[in-house]
C-alpha cells in the first residue's frame, strides 16, 4: 500500500511530515509521498516561495533517515494555461520523485474552494472548460500523475449532459500522453460522496490502459490511507492488477 497524495502544514495540511509518517506506519503503509501544493497564483493554500528551501531540506532529510517505510518527494502542481514554461521552471527547483498535475483554476477562478461560487455560473460551461484544461494539462508533459480528475463534482453540481463522452475522450488523451491517474479517496468525504474518479470514468481509464496509483488527499494525519481497502477492492473489480510508483520521476509498478 502506498499513499502518494498528502499535504502538510507547508501548504494546507495541519500536521507535519513526521505526523504523516507516524500515521502511515500505524496503518501499515509501505510508501508515503508528500505532495504539498505549488501554484503560480500563490493562494494561501500553496507553499509560499519563501519556504521552498525549507520544504526541500526537510523532505531530503527524512528520505535519508532510516525508516520502516519509503518516503517519496512529490508536489501537487497547478496547471495554469499559458504559463507552462513558468510551471516547468518551478518544478525544476525541486528534486522530486513525481509531480501530480491538478486543475483548480479556470482563468482566475479557484473553483475548488468556495461552494457558494457555484450559484451564478453556467455549470455546463464549467464542466466543458475543466475537461479541456485537464486534457491540456496531460498533454503538457509537465506531470507524472493527474490529480482528482473529475473534481468538478466535488460540491455536488453536475451538467445537463452525459459525461461519458468526456470520460472516453479524456482517458484517451491520458493514454496518449502516458500519464498516470490517481484514485483519490478524499472525494468520499466531500458532498459528491465518491472517489475521484467515479466508477464510470475509472473503467474508461482502465479500458484505455491508463495506469493508476493511490492517493488519500490527506490534509491531516488521520486521513492518510483513508478508504484504501475500498479503493483497492474497486481497482481489482475493474481489472487493475498493479499500481504505479515513482522514483526520480521514473515509473515502475507494484502488484495489488
Amino acid at each position: 500500500m502506498i499513499d502518494y497524495h498528502t499535504h502538510s502544514e507547508y501548504s494546507d495540511g495541519i500536521h507535519t511530515y513526521n505526523d504523516l509518517i507516524q500515521s502511515a506506519i500505524g496503518k501499515g503503509i509501505e510508501e508515503i509521498g508528500f505532495s504539498d501544493h505549488l501554484c503560480l497564483h500563490y493562494p494561501e493554500w500553496a507553499v509560499p516561495e519563501a519556504k521552498f528551501d525549507n520544504l526541500k531540506q526537510d523532505i531530503i532529510a527524512l528520505k535519508n533517515m532510516k525508516s520502516p517505510l519509503n518516503i517519496k518527494f512529490g508536489l501537487e502542481v497547478d496547471y495554469i494555461e499559458g504559463k507552462e514554461n513558468e510551471v516547468k521552471e518551478y518544478i525544476e527547483k525541486f528534486p522530486v520523485d513525481y509531480i501530480i498535475g491538478s486543475v483548480h483554476y479556470i482563468n482566475s477562478w479557484n473553483f475548488d474552494t468556495n461552494p457558494a461560487d457555484y450559484k451564478n455560473i453556467d455549470i455546463d460551461s464549467f464542466y466543458r472548460d475543466y475537461y479541456r484544461l485537464i486534457q491540456k494539462a496531460a498533454r503538457s508533459e509537465l506531470f507524472d500523475i493527474m490529480g482528482h480528475i473529475d473534481v468538478p463534482k466535488k460540491f455536488g453540481h453536475y451538467p445537463s449532459f452525459k459525461l461519458e463522452p468526456f470520460y472516453k475522450q479524456t482517458a484517451k488523451v491520458f493514454a496518449e500522453s502516458d500519464v498516470v491517474i490517481e484514485i483519490n479517496t478524499g472525494g468520499l468525504d466531500k458532498p459528491c460522496g465518491e472517489f475521484y474518479p467515479g466508477n464510470d470514468f475509472l473503467k474508461e481509464c482502465y479500458l484505455q490502459n491508463v495506469p493508476v496509483t493511490l492517493g488519500s488527499d490527506a490534509h491531516s494525519a488521520n486521513e492518510v490511507a483513508r478508504y484504501f481497502d475500498q479503493a483497492v477492492t474497486l481497482l481489482k473489480q475493474i481489472g487493475y492488477k498493479q499500481i504505479a510508483v515513482f522514483t526520480n520521476r521514473n515509473r515502475s509498478f507494484k502488484k495489488i
